[in-house]
This record gives C-alpha cells, sequence and structure tokens, in this order.
C-alpha cells in the first residue's frame, strides 16, 4: 500500500493551524515568527518536512503500511498485531551484535528494561519506530526540510513546497498526556505493553525517566519526540481523533476554557525556490550539515592535529 498524501494546501487546514499558509517570497515573515516564537524559550518545538504533502507518518507506521503487514490478522486484531511488531523490533535491538546495545545503555546508567531507551537509539540509526522527530530549534527543523532537497517543478501545486510545524508544547493537552504517560510507566521498567496505553504523548530527553540522550547527534539536534501508537493515523489525525472525542467529553466551552489546541501544531508551506536562501541564512548562524552531523573521524583527526598544531615551537 501506499501511504496516505495531502492532494493540496487546503487539505491540510483542518489538521495544522495555518496548514493552507504559503511563504513565496519575503522570507523574513518567517524568520520574524521564529524569533518570536524563540521569546518563549524551549515552549515551542518544532519539525521540518522536505514535502508539503507528506503526511505525519512514523518510520514503524510507513514500513507497516508500505508491507502490508495488517495483511497477517484479522481486522480487529490489527493494533495488537501492530504492538507485537514494535516489541519484537524492540527485542531485536536488545539482542543484537550478542547485547552490545543493551551493555552500552546499561553502562549509562540505564535500566536494561527500559524500552523508550532502545526506541531512542533505534531512530537515531533508522531502525522504525513509533516515534517522531521534533527539534527545540526552529533552525534545526529548517535544515531537515531542506537536507539535499532539490527543487523539480510541477504543475500540481503541493509539490512545490515544503514545510515547517510549529507546536506549543505548554498547551493543556500536552501538559495532560505528559503527567498520565509519566504515571502510566515504572522508573526502572519501562515496556512497550505499558508505553502503548498512550495513544500519544511527547518525550522529552531531559526527563530523568526516559533518559534518551543516548546518541551524539541528539545534542546538536537539539531533539525530542512525539509518540503515535496508532498502526495507520498519521499524527496529526490522531490527534484530530482525539481532541474531538475530548471536546464532545468536555464541551467547547470547557475545552476552551482550558486552552487546549484544535490541532496538533502550526504550519508554514515555504516555497522550493526559497531553498537558497534558507540555506545561506542557516549557514550565517552555523546550521551546517558539519554541526547537525557531528562526524567522529573530523574529531580524531582535528584534535590530534590541533594538539600537534599548538605544541610545536614556531618561533625562536
Amino acid at each position: 500500500m501506499i501511504l496516505e498524501e495531502y492532494d493540496d494546501l487546503k487539505e491540510k487546514k483542518p489538521f495544522f493551524k495555518n496548514g493552507e499558509k504559503k511563504i513565496d517570497n519575503n522570507l523574513e515573515r518567517l524568520f520574524d515568527q521564529i524569533t518570536e516564537f524563540e521569546t518563549k524559550g524551549n515552549a515551542f518545538i518544532y519539525r521540518g518536512c522536505s514535502e508539503a504533502k507528506y503526511r505525519l507518518y512514523s518510520s514503524a507506521q510507513r514500513l507497516y503500511i508500505n508491507q502490508e503487514l495488517h495483511r497477517q490478522v484479522p481486522e480487529d486484531r490489527i493494533s495488537e498485531h501492530y504492538r507485537k511488531f514494535i516489541t519484537e523490533l524492540i527485542q531485536s535491538a536488545k539482542g543484537w551484535n550478542n547485547g552490545v546495545i543493551k551493555r552500552l545503555l546499561e553502562s549509562a546508567g540505564i535500566d536494561e528494561n527500559n524500552d523508550l531507551a532502545y526506541l531512542s537509539y533505534m531512530q537515531h540509526f533508522g531502525v522504525p519506530t513509533p516515534l517522531l522527530d521534533f527539534t527545540y530549534n526552529p533552525y534545526v527543523a529548517l535544515f531537515f526540510a531542506i537536507d539535499n532537497l532539490k527543487y523539480t517543478p510541477s504543475n500540481k501545486e503541493i509539490d512545490n513546497y515544503f514545510s515547517f510545524y510549529y507546536t506549543y508544547t505548554e498547551a493543556s493537552v500536552f501538559e495532560s498526556w505528559k503527567y498520565v504517560f509519566d504515571n502510566n510507566l515504572k522508573k526502572k521498567d519501562i515496556s512497550y505493553e505499558t508505553i502503548d496505553l498512550n495513544c500519544m504523548s511527547i518525550l522529552l530527553p531531559d526527563n530523568e525517566l526516559y533518559k534518551i540522550f543516548n546518541s551524539v547527534n541528539i545534542i546538536n539536534q537539539e531533539g525530542l519526540f512525539f509518540y503515535n501508537n496508532h498502526p495507520w493515523y498519521p499524527l496529526e489525525r490522531t490527534y484530530h481523533e482525539d481532541i474531538e472525542r475530548t471536546k464532545e467529553e468536555f464541551g467547547q466551552e470547557k475545552f476552551d476554557r482550558l486552552l487546549m489546541l484544535d490541532t496538533v501544531a502550526g504550519c508554514f508551506n515555504i516555497h522550493k525556490s526559497l531553498i537558497p536562501a534558507i540555506k545561506q541564512r542557516l549557514g550565517e548562524i552555523g546550521i551546517t550539515s558539519n554541526y547537525i552531523y557531528p562526524d567522529m573521524n573530523n574529531f580524531r583527526n582535528k584534535t590530534t592535529n590541533d594538539g600537534i598544531l599548538n605544541s610545536l615551537t614556531l618561533k625562536k
């Protein structure tokens, strides 16, 4: 099966604040908005996406849908089967190469039963997970959106845009997610079965409960994750369905009073002709490939060479 995509920008409107909004020129509008977001500290998080038409599927969903793994079971058992699929991926990671990842995490003080830590490690090395990358740094999100992206003009409008997503993590709905999520977990036994009791959550790297600082890349990328347990709903639809149930339960007045968000994120759709200007701007503030993907061979060579250079007596 092929993943569902948005046919036009208007189709994004129910799922994202300003989902149909376009930036075709005047790039300063975008950077001015980012500056305003930054005044709120880490209250906003961001995600860049190379194609405006893409829905927010996790890597596990993409594999599960593309390879039609749901056909292995009756329809009423798909959610259970998807949970087993994720569990088996985690078990495979734990046993890989005589358990070297398990020993690595244990050496960092991470409990061997912390399946969130394994999911984090798996995510950073391209193994399918139900996690979706976000970042505290809006410029990093822009970098990921345009990294290796080339503009190939299309007569279909949405093909000519990439997307920049942002959301306010201190909204009450997200705070309630985190509260429920935290209370469903034990500090030393975070099994995936327990994680899966929550349909969604935000996983923060500085939370002692999760301990997801297990990759050097996460430092410069300032990463965190959204968790979505649905086998085939992208994050925005899982959120939409959940929020509609909440409105029905609470009523619109209470919903508004609690400052809950109607959509999971806001969106800017940016014309791909602006990619060179964005790359130049990011380069000026040091957001480059070398920064995003630290090369440990470069670390070894530069540290060694600088140590030699600085120890030389070149003048008498």
